[in-house]
């Protein structure tokens, strides 16, 4: 059984709600500053720097109260009237005291349109202890310290930040701090880091940094022993993966991370089975059951069934091609929602690509995401209209850093009379 969630726990998702929110607004992302600032936890918009026009300020209500499913207890207008976070968590206070039950969790929302999945908190909450269950495992089989408390990068409105970072704490009963990836505490042995992919990869380029010997060699000098990690909302690559958490350079004492959990899963589904090591499969997390016709070894059919409080089954809808070893593990083949991550958020090229193309000066363009800097971000490809000329271009960089949220928009145009084509006349990439 959990603890109730408290004001405090409610205040720092009302925080990332708001962050979340007002970053993605056009032109306001320079004056909101970090996430989770040492000046304080919550953000206001009644300042000057962040003025928010009538609209934005529905906006950014309709999303904290659905959130919290305030309409569960006739609290949506509330938020409207508040003008920080702070006073919203008062309202979840109250809402939910009134009878509001489920939290709703947004996808992303850069394909086009937003999907909204309404969860239950006892379901979220035995999740929570599923994971302590797998945390305990690893630690026990390692001899390794227990884990005494979660340093929180994640945002906790996203349902892995609020299970991870928010729930999950409360399972064990340590304390949550949020931090900053450019800002880290000081780690102590015993800290679970939860993090996205595009974070650890900046951890592991600043470790590397800030390595004291020429070879980057000695990482474990960097962090104390016995520091966990855990990644999930996309693939974690393997060269990073292996960079924080495998003993693989000679000379090494110790990897930075006793171990750096991967957790595969949806908005829709919640977390589904976890793995320790890149290159192994996945192993369902306590709960969960692998169902139908398909069973055996080197099969793609059957699906995941969750057994809920009280002992029912509900099915979970995968979106992916999974390749079944047993009735517990499985390897991902191939994913199908054509999105990337940039910046911890869920990105649609194509949908970017056609956002470009509603500027009157853009013929055509073609979006993807560049790997290949740290973090990855998008960068495009643009046949303007003629003249295409200098002005134009500057107009359309121009447009895209105040039109696109910020992890939307390329960090990289190239510009040319067509787009790039293989010699088999399909899409191709193009040099950076």
């Amino acid at each position: 059984m959990l603890a109730r969630l408290t004001r405090d726990d409610l205040a720092r998702v009302c925080r990332d709600i708001a962050w979340s929110e007002i970053s993605a607004m056009p032109g306001q992302s320079r004056a909101l500053g970090p996430r989770v600032s040492p000046a304080g936890q919550t953000v206001r918009w009644d300042q000057e720097s962040l003025y928010l026009d009538s609209l934005a300020r529905i906006q950014l209500a309709t999303a904290a109260a659905t959130w919290c499913n305030a309409y569960d207890a006739g609290f949506e207008d509330l938020f409207l009237a508040r003008r920080s976070s702070a006073d919203w968590a008062d309202v979840m206070v109250r809402a939910r005291l009134a009878g509001a039950a489920h939290f709703t969790f947004a996808t992303s929302g850069s394909t086009g349109t937003r999907k909204f999945i309404r969860h239950r908190e006892d379901v979220l909450a035995a999740e929570a202890l599923a994971w302590v269950q797998v945390l305990e495992q690893v630690t026990r089989m390692a001899h390794a310290t227990p884990i005494s408390r979660i340093v929180v990068l994640a945002p906790t409105h996203h349902i892995y930040g609020f299970i991870w970072g928010v729930l999950l704490p409360l399972a064990l009963g340590v304390p949550a701090l949020d931090a900053d990836i450019s800002a880290l505490p000081p780690l102590q042995s015993g800290d679970l880091m939860v993090a996205v992919p595009d974070q650890w990869a900046w951890l592991s380029e600043s470790l590397k940094l800030s390595t004291p010997n020429s070879s980057n060699q000695n990482l474990s000098s960097v962090w104390p022993d016995s520091v966990y990690g855990v990644s999930s909302t996309a693939p974690l690559s393997r060269a990073v993966h292996d960079q924080l958490a495998v003993l693989n350079m000679a000379g090494q004492a110790r990897p930075a991370l006793h171990s750096l959990l991967q957790i595969y899963g949806f908005s829709e589904t919640a977390g589904l089975a976890w793995r320790a090591d890149a290159g192994q499969p996945y192993t369902l997390a306590p709960g969960r059951t692998r169902t139908g016709t398909g069973t055996g070894t080197g099969t793609s059919q059957g699906g995941i069934s969750l057994q809920l409080p009280g002992g029912a089954s509900v099915s979970l809808a995968i979106q992916d091609e999974l390749n079944w070893l047993n009735d517990t593990d499985f390897q991902l083949l191939r994913r199908t929602d054509h999105t990337v991550q940039v910046g911890g958020h869920n990105v649609s090229p194509d949908w970017v690509a056609a956002q470009l193309m509603s500027h009157p000066d853009v013929k055509e363009a073609a979006v993807r995401l560049n790997d290949r800097v740290t973090p990855p971000r998008l960068k495009a490809f643009v046949v303007l209209h003629p003249p295409g000329n200098m002005d134009q271009r500057e107009e359309v960089e121009a447009w895209a850093v105040n039109q696109l949220p910020w992890y939307a928009a390329p960090c990289a145009i190239r510009y040319g009379t067509e787009l790039p084509k293989n010699a088999l006349g399909k899409a191709s990439d193009w040099p950076d």
